[in-house]
């Protein structure tokens, strides 16, 4: 009587643990979402057309800008430097010395904030590990001709990238 129900107990023993791993097995598949790290990703912003491009030469490949307002640093030798928006305010630009210099992407909470994602949206191919790497910023000094790519995250969702094409300020230092 005794052997019986030991092997009862080992049945539903077997048979829970099948469900759990027939359960595991569901949720893997069709449920959870894979994410290739090799999935292209659609480009935003063809940067090396637009940097170090003249006002005609950005209004040649996105369209007709909105002057925004005028910057002005110093140390850029920057006094009114115009402050360009494109694509319904999606790519904001400030040009320094007559070219591209600082461009910023917005719009961009459908991403993920994952490095080859943001270097993917810039049409960028080299996947280079970023100088500063937390869940708030991602950032490039010196990528390829850019002096600096910065990404600025929230949630695990891309807020904005920021390009600094070429001027830097006389405080940064120069790698």
């Amino acid at each position: 009587m005794e052997r019986s129900s030991f092997k009862k107990k080992w049945y539903n023993w077997r048979m829970f643990a099948l469900v759990i791993i027939l359960a595991g097995i569901f949720i893997k598949f069709y449920i959870l979402e894979d994410q290739d790290e090799n999935a292209p990703v659609a480009v935003q912003l063809e940067l090396d057309k637009v940097a170090f491009g003249s006002e005609q030469e950005v209004e040649a490949f996105l369209g007709k800008g909105k002057l925004l307002s005028y910057f002005h640093d110093d140390n850029l030798n920057c006094q009114q430097c115009p402050k360009m928006a494109y694509k319904d305010g999606k790519v904001e630009i400030i040009f320094i010395n007559q070219i591209a210099d600082r461009i910023t992407l917005n719009g961009l909470s459908d991403y993920n904030f994952d490095g080859r994602v943001i270097l993917g949206l810039l049409d960028l191919k080299e996947d280079i590990k970023p100088t500063i790497d937390n869940q708030e910023l991602k950032q490039w000094d010196n990528y390829q001709k850019y002096s600096q790519i910065s990404a600025f995250g929230r949630r695990g969702k891309i807020e904005y990238i920021l390009i600094k094409a070429k001027a830097r300020r006389n405080a940064d230092p120069v790698k």
